[in-house]
């Protein structure tokens, strides 16, 4: 199934790695997050918008995971990051 919405991320986040995880902080809230590794694919890939099916193509690329696994995980990561507003639909 093809999901052509296209997702921007909020620039007001900031990170750095630590260890295994990503980890940012939201300069205007104080918010703070870290990011597993599939999380940071989905927000590097947003370092300009992209669609669900492009980001869903990087996720595929990098780790060993089926079509509709993957959709699924990126649908509830994309709601949790519109949810902290780290990224939303344009």
């Amino acid at each position: 199934m093809s999901n052509s919405t296209t997702w921007q991320r909020d620039d007001g986040w900031v990170g750095s790695e630590i260890e295994d995880s990503f980890v940012m902080v939201n300069i205007d809230s104080g918010k703070y997050v870290a990011l597993n590794s599939s999380a940071s694919t989905v927000w590097n890939a947003l370092s300009e918008p992209r669609s669900e099916d492009e980001l869903a193509a990087a996720l595929m690329a990098r780790f060993t995971v089926d079509a509709a696994t993957c959709r699924a995980s990126l649908a509830g990561l994309l709601g949790q990051m519109q949810s902290l507003n780290m990224a939303a639909p344009v």
